[in-house]
C-alpha cells in the first residue's frame, strides 16, 4: 500500500524536473543546429574563394541553397586582395589573396520562433592565395612576360 504523501512528491518532483529536461533538449537541439550550420558555411566559404580565385562564374545562389535549403539569409562575397610575392624576388608580383565570407542568419521557426532564444548569426572568413594562371588573369600575364624576359636574356647571351 502506497502512502498518498509519497504520490504527492512524485507529481512534483515530475513538475520540478520536466521544465529542466525541456530547456535541455532545446538547448541540445539547439547547439547541434547552430553547428550543422556553422559546418554548412565553412564549406560554402571555402568554395566561394576557390572559385572567385579561379575566375570562376559566380554560384552564390547554389551556395545559399546548400546552406539554408529554405528561407534564410545567406550572404556570400568574395574578393581580391592587395598583390603578393609567392615567388622569390625577382619573380613579379601575383594576383595576392583571396578572401571570402559567408553570413548566415536564422531564426528557430522549427520550434516556434520563441522570443527568449535568439536568432542564429554565423560568419565565417577565410583568405588564401589563390590565383588563376590563366591568358586572362594578371598572374598568368605577369609570369608569360617574366618567362618570356628570360628565355629572351638567355637567348642574348
Amino acid at each position: 500500500m502506497t502512502n498518498s504523501r509519497n504520490m504527492g512528491q512524485a507529481i512534483v518532483e515530475t513538475a520540478l524536473v520536466l521544465p529542466i529536461l525541456l530547456i535541455l533538449i532545446l538547448g541540445g537541439y539547439a547547439s547541434a543546429r547552430t553547428a550543422f550550420l556553422k559546418s554548412r558555411s565553412e564549406s560554402a566559404v571555402f568554395a566561394e574563394a576557390l572559385r572567385a580565385g579561379r575566375n570562376l562564374s559566380g554560384i552564390e545562389r547554389e551556395l545559399s541553397r546548400s546552406v539554408l535549403p529554405d528561407e534564410g539569409s545567406v550572404d556570400i562575397q568574395a574578393g581580391q586582395k592587395r598583390k603578393s610575392r609567392l615567388l622569390p624576388a625577382p619573380s613579379p608580383l601575383l594576383a595576392g589573396k583571396t578572401a571570402a565570407s559567408v553570413t548566415v542568419g536564422k531564426q528557430w521557426m522549427e520550434i516556434g520562433a520563441p522570443r527568449w532564444l535568439p536568432a542564429a548569426k554565423i560568419h565565417q572568413g577565410t583568405e588564401f592565395h589563390v590565383d588563376c594562371w590563366g591568358k586572362e588573369s594578371s598572374s598568368g600575364k605577369s609570369i608569360r612576360r617574366w618567362v618570356r624576359g628570360l628565355v629572351v636574356l638567355g637567348a642574348i647571351r
